[in-house]
């Protein structure tokens, strides 16, 4: 799973860096060593993006909408301040989930992976 240090240049050129990402083993071993720079000429397959209080929503759904549109199977855009998470698994519509009182499941896409929304909460 790659942090916020990891980015990533995806075919259209664009280059963006998630909160957190994940490419499964095979489709990274598959890239030649070459394109495994900092910014890895591939898409990931899962992001989450965590807003901060600096963050304007607009501007983070246009780059959960980047993502999707290079290939992102998963999506994640976690707003602490209002505890909601827009969810984005192509080809459903994206979901919002409503409070920090439950878990998501990473699904096919992460199987076996879930994040307990209340560890979000600030203390």
């Amino acid at each position: 799973m790659g942090d916020s240090s990891t980015g990533y240049t995806l075919p259209g050129g664009a280059m963006l860096s998630p909160d957190a990402s994940w490419i499964a083993e095979a489709r990274w071993q598959a890239l030649p060593p070459a394109d495994r720079r900092r910014f890895a000429r591939i898409c990931p397959d899962f992001v989450l993006e965590l807003a901060s209080s600096s963050d304007r929503l607009p501007d983070l759904l246009t780059k959960m909408h980047d993502w999707l549109g290079a290939g992102v199977r998963l999506a994640w855009l976690v707003v602490p301040s209002t505890e909601t998470v827009h969810v984005f698994e192509p080809p459903h519509p994206p979901r919002l989930v409503q409070g920090f009182d439950q878990e998501l499941s990473g699904g096919p896409v992460l199987p076996g992976f879930a994040l307990v929304l209340k560890e979000l909460r600030p203390f």
